[in-house]
């Protein structure tokens, strides 16, 4: 769940290619499979990110997935994955995207969610994984960009495991139909995940921040 509690900042982080070129397929605890998306899965993709608190209802989210995702069909039935529950449901999802075809930053990770009562489990680790994996078939020798927020600050510290620095200048843009573009809060982020995560912690998120031309 978003942590909603502390003020909202921006964070964009990359890793580069050799970190992703080191991913490999994840594992999932016994019962839980993995999926690519199949038409209709997009009404489990708005129930799953509304269950986190990314959307006010399972419309909206429908809504949004439908205009800014559906579109590209092709690319869903490879690049949005979602981790099936023993009981045959789509409890987690990410996915594998771009956003510029020709700048640096248009490899990214997207909406990465799961299920509050399936959380806790690694869920959300191992679909992040499979989509780092993915990326590194799609576009090798190529730097991974995600947006994420202080909100979803437990994310970040799996995000950096996997080789995701927090980016101090850029700004990323995640929708070229828009140019929705998520600016860069450093440092005011780093001051806002000190009340939530352990001050050693956010210093070495800080030291290993990289700033970009």
């Amino acid at each position: 769940m978003l942590n909603k509690s502390i003020p909202y900042h921006n964070i964009n982080m990359r890793a580069d290619a050799d970190a992703i070129a080191r991913i490999t397929m994840p594992q999932l605890p016994h019962g839980y499979t993995f999926r690519l998306f199949q038409p209709g899965d997009e009404t489990h993709w708005a129930r799953i990110e509304t269950s986190v608190g990314e959307f006010e209802t399972e419309a909206d989210a429908l809504s949004y997935f439908q205009e800014k995702y559906l579109p590209k069909l092709t690319d869903l039935q490879e690049r949005c994955v979602f981790v099936v529950s023993p009981e045959g449901l789509p409890i987690a999802t990410a996915t594998a995207w771009f956003s510029l075809p020709d700048r640096d930053y248009q490899v990214a990770v997207h909406w990465v969610a799961v299920c509050p009562e399936h959380q806790g489990l690694g869920l959300g680790r191992a679909v992040t994984q499979h989509v780092l994996y993915l990326l590194g078939q799609f576009a090798p020798n190529r730097a991974v960009w995600l947006h994420t927020q202080t909100w979803s600050h437990v994310a970040v510290k799996c995000y950096h495991s996997f080789g995701f620095n927090v980016v101090t200048t850029n700004s990323y843009v995640r929708d070229t139909a828009s140019m929705t573009t998520y600016t860069n809060d450093f440092p005011a982020n780093m001051e806002v995940l000190k009340q939530v995560m352990p001050t050693e912690y956010v210093d070495e998120l800080t030291a290993t921040a990289i700033a970009l031309p």
